[in-house]
This record gives structure tokens, C-alpha cells and sequence, in this order.
């Protein structure tokens, strides 16, 4: 006869395999037989979660009554907690564990990052020394708890320098602004624009430790610079609310976005800890607000394009694998995106294998990711989408692939070597290499939603019809936008068939009402408003 034990082993094995009908099946079976099976309820609750977190959260609710102190049952639900947005939940679960295990890592870890996060300095740095001594194996653990407690330093001198009247006034920003990411291009733009309308900053890196960053000399040296102390009333991180931490006496404000129709539970409740949010479009506010944001705690303030001359840059030389060089194309299109779903470059792919030739006057330029090793995944990506689409590669236009962390001279280079930019996109909350195309006078693809909305239409670029869908990936359970492939083939078609007659540009609108000099001026003004400065 099997026993429950045997069922409960075979239940976990088809978990950890994926199965979860039968193992939510098997769960329930164990339960009729023994109502208060704690092992049960807790991988019932663990599986349940992933298609209704409200739902695994009660059934290991359940199990924690009946044992309250179980370390893997509390640590679970205080992560679901902490996704669901119930954050005072979530760390008094996680009190719980400490208690029933005092050196655990990872608890103390959550903990001292939290308390930091709130501007709980003191106890922030006791949990994180508590954690650092129980960390004997040197690797990414270790540094991302040096890298904390060297930010709780950081956040008690900024405190103490807000208090010293001999020191000027000024404003803290805070980001990651060594990196090739698009909130380190914010935070480098930003900065040098207040700083040149005579704001005095302090910039503080983030610091995490694990960034793959730019070097030195990539970097305008007056960021580097900007490690002086300043008086000030707040401090302006430019990151995701995750990421978010207060500090005593200054008010928090985030400039910060978002992708989808709304945020998660989570970004409402860190939001909420915060005095204010910016947002770069109506669509992020938007998301915001429907995520039970306040809506007198967030504001917009629209990121910039640079007035750039692309005949003054000389274009980066790109070539293939068989030599064929992209500048020889008359039709050259640009995409830059991050490997993820969002960016959608699975449906760009399958767009431009249906509607293109191998003789086209045309070719596809990609700078996928930000490291290194992306070339054998963009090649599987298409090879799927030539199965589905059932074309040869053979028959399709070239495609050429630039790969690595680029300086933002470098990045400017791909936009001077191309004719148009197109995106695909399920959301943005800006998109910096769109909106910078489109002021160096390239023919914009777009898809006609979220933040393409606030600097295009119809006039000034080719909009691609897009509709409200479910997310997937990291943004499963929220919505998003998905461009219609149909439009996007016909438009690229047309395109390709004729450049002249397609041609758009947005460059003077973009230029005239959305530099970064106009940015900054709206981002004083709030920061004014706001008393902030």
C-alpha cells in the first residue's frame, strides 16, 4: 500500500519537474487523507501561487497555524507577501524565521536591506554586520553585503551633511550612472545638464557590485567628480523603486517608470514609502495611478534627446560573417533592445523574415543586450522564427549583429550608420534610442502605445497598431501592448519598396520641445516646487 510519504515524494518530484496538475492533484490527495498536513499545504500553497498568489498565500497561511515556526514555509510566504505588496507582512514573517533561525543569510540579509531601505540606518548596518559575519564564502553574496554596508555609510554622511550650515546646498542623485543601461544614461544626462544650469550635485553610484560598468574614460570625468558633500533637502534617485532608499530628514524622490498598463503590487507599496515619484510620460503616470499610486505624489518630467549632427559622426564600420559591410545597404534599420521579452525581438525577427528578400535593398542592424555571448542566442531566436514563419534564412534580408557594452559616443555611432529605427516593443516607459533616432532625423517604426504616445503620432513617424495583451516572463499576470505583425510587414514592406515616399521625421519636433535642456528646466521646477531645492 503507498503510504503519504511516498505520494508526497512523488508530488515534489512532479513540482520540481513542472507538472503541476498532477502534483496539485497528488497535494490534495495527501489532504484528504490528513486535513493538517503541514508539508502538503505548504507545496500546495508554493504551487498555487504561481497562477493566483492571493490563493497560495492563504493555503500556506494555513500551514504556517499549524506550524508557525516551519523556516521554509515562512520564508516562502514572505516572499509571496512581499510580491503581493504587503511589505510589513512579508518582514514580520521574516522576523519569524530569524527567530527560529538567527544566523540564517538570507533573512538577515532581506532584513538589513529593508531597513536600509526605509532609512533605518542603525539597524540597517547592525543586521548587515550580523550577515557578513555568518558569509565565509567570499563570492557574490559577500560583495553584495560589503557593497550594503558601504551604502549605509554613505546614507549617514549624506544625513549629516544635510545638517552642516557650512557646507552649500544642493541636491544628492543617486544611480547607477557608471553602466550602459538606459537609467545610467538618464542619471549622466541629468547631471550634466544641472550641473550646468548651476545646480550643485552630489552623485552617489548605487553600488551594487555586480555591475558590468563602463570604463573611466567612457565617462565624462565631471560625473567622477561629483563626490562632494552637499547640504541638502533630498535626494533624487533615478532607478526602479526596488532600489529605492530613504534617508532621515531628506524627502525621497524617484524619478522612475514603468512598461506595462500598471505597476506591480510591489512598486505601489515601496511608492508609497516615498514623498514623490517623476515619471517621463503619461502612460508610466498612468500605469502609477492604477496601481493605487496617490495621485499627488507623482509627477511627470519628460526625458531628453541630444541635438546631435550625424554627418559629424563618423559611422561605425559593420560587417557580417560573409563580409558584407550594412553601409552598402540604401535601407539600413536599427534596433537596440535588451534580450528580454518585453523588447519583443522575437516578433521583430519574425516580421522582418515574412516580409523580406534576400535581394531587398535593406538590412537589419541589432545591438541586443548589453554584454557579450548574445550572438548564439539571437541565432537560435532566429531559427525559431524561421520555423514558424517557414521561410529559410537563405531567403531573407541580412541581419547584423553588434555585441557588448558600448560608450555613449559609440551608441550614437549605430544611429549615424542607419536610415531608420524600428521597435516592436510590448512597452515603454521612455526609450532612449527611439526617441535620440528620431532627433538625428532617422524614419521611426513605432508602436502606437505606452510612452511612444508622448513625443510621436502619425505626422512625425510610422505608428504600428498595437493592442492590450497579457504579459509574460517577468511582467506575467500584469498587461501589455502587442504590435500587430500583419501592419508591421506591410509598413516594413513599404518601407523597403520606397524610402523617399516613407520618409518621416520627427527631428524638429523632438529637437524643439523635448531636449535636455528643456527636461532639466522641468525637472528644477518640480524639485522647486516640491521644496526640494
Amino acid at each position: 500500500m503507498t503510504s503519504i510519504q511516498d505520494i508526497l515524494i512523488r508530488a515534489a518530484a512532479l513540482h520540481q519537474a513542472g507538472d503541476v496538475d498532477l502534483a496539485a492533484r497528488l497535494y490534495r490527495l495527501i489532504l484528504v487523507i490528513d486535513p493538517a498536513h503541514m508539508d502538503a499545504l505548504h507545496l500546495l500553497g508554493l504551487l498555487k501561487r504561481r497562477s493566483d498568489q492571493r490563493h497560495g498565500a492563504t493555503i500556506v497561511a494555513r500551514a504556517l497555524r499549524l506550524q508557525p515556526d516551519h523556516p521554509s514555509a515562512l520564508i516562502n510566504q514572505a516572499g509571496t507577501l512581499m510580491a503581493m505588496g504587503r511589505l510589513d507582512e512579508a518582514m514580520a514573517h521574516f522576523r519569524r524565521k530569524l527567530v527560529s533561525e538567527p544566523d540564517c543569510l538570507p533573512t538577515l540579509t532581506r532584513l538589513g536591506t529593508d531597513a536600509l531601505a526605509c532609512g533605518r540606518i542603525d539597524e540597517a548596518e547592525r543586521l548587515l554586520r550580523r550577515a557578513t559575519a555568518m558569509e565565509s564564502g567570499g563570492g557574490a553574496s559577500a560583495v553584495t553585503l560589503r557593497c550594503a554596508l558601504e551604502r549605509c555609510a554613505t546614507a549617514r554622511s549624506i544625513r549629516d551633511d544635510a545638517a552642516d550650515p557650512s557646507l552649500p546646498p544642493g541636491l544628492v542623485v543617486r544611480g547607477v550612472f557608471r553602466d550602459s543601461s538606459g537609467y545610467a544614461y538618464l542619471v549622466r544626462r541629468f547631471v550634466q545638464e544641472l550641473v550646468a544650469a548651476g545646480i550643485t550635485v552630489r552623485l552617489v553610484d548605487l553600488n551594487y557590485g555586480h555591475g558590468d560598468n563602463l570604463p573611466d574614460d567612457a565617462i565624462d570625468p565631471l560625473l567622477l567628480s561629483l563626490d562632494r558633500p552637499v547640504r541638502a533637502k533630498a535626494v533624487l534617485s533615478i532607478t526602479t523603486p526596488p532600489a529605492v532608499e530613504c534617508i532621515p530628514g531628506l524627502k525621497t524622490i524617484n524619478f522612475s517608470m514603468f512598461e506595462g498598463v500598471d505597476i506591480p503590487p510591489l512598486w505601489t507599496a515601496l511608492g508609497r514609502r516615498h514623498d514623490h515619484v517623476l515619471v517621463a510620460t503619461d502612460s508610466s503616470r498612468t500605469a502609477w495611478l492604477r496601481g493605487g499610486h496617490p495621485h499627488d505624489r507623482i509627477h511627470i518630467c519628460p526625458a531628453g534627446v541630444d541635438d546631435i549632427d550625424p554627418g559629424g559622426i563618423t559611422p561605425t564600420v559593420i560587417t557580417d560573417h560573409m563580409g558584407r559591410r550594412f553601409a552598402d545597404y540604401p535601407v539600413r534599420i536599427l534596433n537596440v533592445s535588451d534580450f528580454n521579452d518585453r523588447k519583443n525581438l522575437d516578433g521583430l525577427l519574425r516580421v522582418w523574415v515574412r516580409a523580406t528578400r534576400r535581394e531587398d535593398p535593406a538590412a537589419l542592424l541589432l545591438k541586443p543586450g548589453k554584454g557579450g555571448g548574445i550572438a548564439n542566442r539571437v541565432g537560435e531566436l532566429l531559427k525559431q522564427v524561421a520555423a514558424q514563419v517557414g521561410r529559410p534564412l537563405t531567403q531573407v534580408a541580412p541581419i547584423f549583429l553588434v555585441e557588448g557594452k558600448l560608450s555613449d559616443a559609440a551608441m550614437m555611432s549605430l544611429h549615424a550608420a542607419s536610415t531608420h529605427y524600428w521597435s516592436m516593443s510590448h512597452g515603454e516607459g521612455w526609450d532612449l534610442p527611439m526617441a535620440q533616432a528620431g532627433a538625428m532625423g532617422l524614419t521611426l517604426l513605432a508602436p502606437d502605445h505606452s510612452a511612444y504616445h508622448a513625443y510621436l503620432d502619425g505626422r512625425v513617424a510610422h505608428m504600428i497598431p498595437s493592442a492590450v495583451t497579457p504579459g509574460i516572463g517577468a511582467y506575467a499576470g500584469q498587461s501589455w501592448w502587442s504590435p500587430d505583425e500583419d501592419e508591421a510587414a506591410r509598413l516594413l514592406r513599404a518601407v523597403i519598396d520606397d524610402p523617399a515616399g516613407t520618409r518621416r521625421s520627427a527631428q524638429a519636433h523632438l529637437l524643439e520641445h523635448f531636449s535636455w535642456q528643456a527636461a532639466t528646466r522641468r525637472l528644477i521646477a518640480l524639485l522647486r516646487e516640491l521644496d526640494a531645492l
